[in-house]
């Protein structure tokens, strides 16, 4: 069964609605789809009934933004890691609460940067930025609307430097590691680590080793983790086998994701058979709320 567990739609950063998402997924046969949205459950209803209609299988799910507090561990406390959540109650009032505060603190943390700017004598309103792609605005945006204001390098050096100022501030938001899973288990769900040698800050792609990979999903494991996004689109052979070896030996589910957005960079979905998911596939379909 051709299955892609992580689709982003423009309920969060993705070009696309769901429904469009869904029916890019129908035309290249994939039976099995989750809609992982960044810190948003807003697609999942609709997700469901849609894919429901085009006899496809939808597994409900979330990717939440974290960050490491564990300094016993080399790898970094200043990037983004990213958790999947599988088969979730997305009406759980309590991580429907939890998404609700992340969201509203991002917001006023990103109006503050624009009352800064404007003290700095850039005038610009919140309504004036685009967001790159979906609902979710972000540094990248701003900055964006910076670099498209002027034609000087120097006139927007200082506001580019303000607005990266404010990048710690945004992910001091994003939930402990810890939190996330527990949020994501009190809700029913699977958490998954994805694509585990690559972070973020904001727009900008981290790359991570293997020891800081084995450290991550260690520290993890310890915590509760219970799959790792093995098969993902940007991973190389070698990056795949290192993985696949460590979710065998501990026997933690093997998941695969195109992370598609709609966008030029990422408009490709897993759209080929991959033997080691099908017990993934087997559990998932057997589990799932929302048949």
């Amino acid at each position: 069964m051709l299955t892609d567990l992580h689709l982003h739609t423009n309920y969060s950063d993705g070009k696309l609605s769901v429904t469009d998402t869904i029916t890019i997924a129908k035309q290249r046969n994939i039976k099995m789809i989750s809609i992982t949205d960044h810190d948003s459950v807003g697609g999942i209803k609709e997700a469901i009934e849609f894919s429901r209609n085009l006899d496809m299988i939808c597994i409900s799910g979330l990717e939440l933004s974290c960050r490491n507090d564990n300094v016993y561990i080399s790898f970094p406390q200043d990037i983004s890691v990213h958790i999947l959540a599988y088969n979730l109650d997305y009406e759980k009032k309590e991580l429907k609460e939890y998404l609700n505060q992340y969201h509203l603190e991002r917001k006023q943390i990103l109006l503050e940067l624009i009352a800064d700017l404007v003290n700095y004598g850039f005038d610009v309103k919140y309504e004036d930025i685009s967001v790159i792609a979906g609902s979710q605005m972000r540094i990248q945006d701003i900055i964006n609307h910076i670099n498209s204001s002027f034609g000087s390098k120097e006139k927007k050096e200082k506001y580019i430097e303000l607005a990266n100022s404010y990048y710690k501030k945004i992910f001091e938001k994003d939930c402990t590691l810890g939190d996330a899973i527990k949020i994501i288990k009190h809700s029913g769900g699977i958490p998954v680590l994805a694509h585990a040698f690559f972070s973020y800050k904001d727009y900008d792609v981290i790359k991570n080793s293997e020891q800081e990979v084995q450290e991550l999903i260690s520290y993890l494991y310890d915590l509760g983790i219970e799959g790792i996004e093995v098969f993902y689109s940007k991973f190389n052979n070698d990056q795949t086998m290192y993985l696949l070896d460590i979710a065998r030996r501990n026997n933690l589910l093997i998941t695969a994701g195109s992370d598609f957005h709609g966008t030029p960079m990422r408009k490709n979905m897993i759209d080929y058979k991959i033997q080691e998911l099908e017990y993934t596939n087997q559990k998932l379909v057997a589990i799932n709320k929302y048949k």
